[in-house]
């Protein structure tokens, strides 16, 4: 019984003006909910690609439908539960915020299922998603930077939790 919106996509390098705010190249891809938009960091796909070693046009793909989740959470009203119950439950902010994520992960796997079923899919493109995935987990990334890795802390989820 909800109307989908569609989102405007905005790709940029070096920096962007959102309706969230400002931003720089290099700080990764986001979904703004006050405008609605997704905007793509050019930069991350260089260094998806170089650094975290998930290169492909279907890692790519999975960023976009990531943040489409964002959008999706957006249209249905999670992103505003979640926001509120963060704020009641300061403690509990990270943890809410990983199953955000999760759930975003989770609604772009959905998309990639239609994707092969409507046989769009090359042979290798889900091991680039997936590569992709588990590159951007918290763990993976307090491992590449040579940080201890804290799951309390975790904002997006492990690895092991974002391929799934």
């Amino acid at each position: 019984g909800i109307s989908y919106r569609r989102a405007r996509l905005v790709l940029f390098r070096d920096y962007v003006r959102s309706g969230c705010g400002d931003a720089e190249g290099g700080m990764g891809p986001f979904y703004c909910p006050a405008d609605e938009r997704v905007y793509i960091d050019l930069v991350f796909y260089d260094e998806l690609k170089k650094r975290f070693g998930a290169p492909g046009d279907f890692a790519q793909a999975y960023v976009i439908a990531h943040e489409i989740g964002h959008h999706l959470q957006n249209v249905l009203g999670i992103e505003r539960k979640v926001r509120l119950a963060q704020q009641q439950n300061p403690r509990a902010a990270n943890q809410l915020s990983v199953l955000m994520e999760l759930q975003a992960d989770c609604f772009a796997g959905v998309w990639a299922k239609s994707t092969s079923q409507r046989g769009y899919l090359e042979a290798g493109d889900v091991e680039e998603a997936m590569r992709a995935a588990a590159a951007v987990g918290d763990d993976s990334i307090a491992e590449m930077t040579g940080s201890r890795v804290r799951p309390e802390k975790f904002t997006h989820g492990s690895s092991a939790q974002r391929k799934e």
